[in-house]
């Protein structure tokens, strides 16, 4: 069943869990959104800030995008 994401806290913990699969520092930056898609920018750099950047479909919390710098 979908989860409506009403929060930019819920969003930033789904982009968190979802660039923790591939990353092992994810921290968040940034969650903001525009109609009905969450965007958020999580910091995966250890040493230097790199920026991955997630979108979520705010009424089904699916990834609808990501970018994840190596």
């Amino acid at each position: 069943m979908p989860e409506e994401v009403k929060s930019a806290k819920r969003a930033t913990e789904i982009a968190q869990t979802f660039i923790k699969k591939d990353r092992m520092f994810a921290r968040p930056l940034k969650a903001t959104r525009e109609d009905d898609t969450w965007h958020v920018e999580i910091d995966v750099g250890p040493i230097f800030v790199i920026v991955a950047k997630v979108r979520i479909d705010a009424k089904s919390g699916d990834i609808l995008e990501y970018t994840i710098p190596q």
